[in-house]
């Protein structure tokens, strides 16, 4: 049964009190619910939730997603909004509903729509704090970062996934210093642990050939065309595979282009896929050359699994590289260092992963979801307290 939080008790004062302690709810909101970066850490995020006595509920604004049914299935609440597009305001008043039924204690909104629905019927049944925050750095949509900037005094708190993102939400979008902090995505090192590479085999990949990949949401800001050109290069000099993990709005032009190149032997398009850590632990190298980034999963958990990466120089990208001590960089366009880059790891391949691995060790005192969820707490102990 939900309880609500005694006022001036810190959540991490009673992570393991039993079962008669007050608890919070928190609503998590996100555009959506389709498989891609943010709505699958809002899923391993309110999984973890329950252990430190948070009660998640999960929604979006557009219509229910396939995550959707991965959340109920594990007992937790979800609702959909059911925008039919971007401009379908009719969502907030759905939104202002469920947040009536629902009650939170906090709304913690993620994402430009998410945030500025949050920020619009978050407080129209009751005073309560708004979490809001940003993943990335906002390149595409200048109106985006307008309207951010105009409605950032109605957040309570700002929080960014990297201190690259917290300089844009500061320098750009105006939100003050003390109304920002960041907390890192976290990962999951307990299934990087137990799982095993993946029998390349399985996937019709070649098992003595160069494994490059990548992994995301197929989006013109990831700079996919770039990395076509890149591994097209890379063949020009040894045999090689390619294995594109993911979907959305730019995968029939890119197997397009690749069907074109004539490299269709040569490239996979995988979808989405469960086990991308034992992809990630099979391959030799990750190229990930995207224009902007806030801090990209992909790159996290292929450093964690000793896979090396050419990234772009997008600052997030960098940020991880210096953070676990290895990495490569170039500029997002620049396919001639990117190649050379990559043709060094694929020589060595054997030797770097060794050398990764080691050095990505280092990520786990502060990158584990424990230490993730504390940072959490103390972000709704400080509204809580304010309230």
């Amino acid at each position: 049964m939900y309880r609500r939080l005694v006022p001036g008790t810190r959540l991490n004062e009673f992570q393991n009190a039993g079962s008669d302690v007050h608890r919070i709810r928190v609503l998590l909101l996100s555009t959506d619910l389709q498989k891609g970066g943010l709505p699958l850490r809002l899923v391993r995020l309110a999984r973890r939730f329950r252990d430190v006595n948070v009660e998640p509920v999960v929604g979006c604004l557009t219509s229910r997603g396939p995550l959707s049914d991965v959340l109920e299935a594990d007992g937790i609440e979800t609702f959909a909004c059911d925008a039919a597009g971007r401009f379908d305001f009719r969502c907030l008043s759905k939104l202002a509903a469920h947040i009536r039924r629902l009650d939170p204690d906090v709304i913690h909104a993620s994402l430009f729509h998410a945030n500025l629905a949050a920020r619009l019927v978050g407080r129209l049944d009751r005073p309560r704090p708004i979490l809001t925050s940003s993943v990335t750095i906002e390149i595409e949509r200048r109106w985006h970062r307008v309207l951010e900037s105009m409605t950032s005094g109605l957040s309570d708190l700002h929080a960014a996934n990297s201190e690259a993102v917290a300089a844009h939400v500061r320098e750009d979008l105006g939100f003050s210093s003390d109304r920002v902090v960041v907390v890192p995505n976290a990962v999951d090192f307990d299934a990087i642990d137990r799982t095993p590479p993946i029998d390349r085999a399985s996937l019709g990949l070649k098992c003595d050939i160069p494994l490059v990949v990548w992994v995301g949401r197929m989006d013109p800001v990831k700079n996919l065309r770039t990395w076509i050109d890149v591994f097209e290069r890379v063949l020009r000099e040894r045999p090689a595979q390619g294995l594109l993990i993911g979907d959305g709005p730019e995968r029939r032009h890119l197997e397009k282009l690749v069907k074109e190149r004539q490299l269709s032997q040569y490239v996979r398009f995988a979808g989405w896929m469960d086990d991308v850590i034992g992809v990630l632990k099979s391959a030799d190298a990750m190229l990930f050359p995207s224009l902007t980034e806030g801090s990209p999963n992909a790159v996290l958990e292929a450093i964690c699994c000793g896979c090396p990466v050419v990234t772009s120089d997008a600052a997030a990208c960098v940020e991880l590289i210096r953070e676990a001590g290895r990495g490569m960089s170039c500029h997002a366009y620049d396919t001639k260092c990117m190649t050379r880059f990559l043709l060094e790891i694929l020589s060595t391949s054997t030797s770097q992963k060794s050398r990764t691995r080691s050095f990505a060790s280092r990520m786990r005192t502060h990158r584990g979801m424990a230490s993730v969820l504390a940072k959490w707490c103390d972000a709704y102990d400080h509204l809580l307290a304010q309230r």
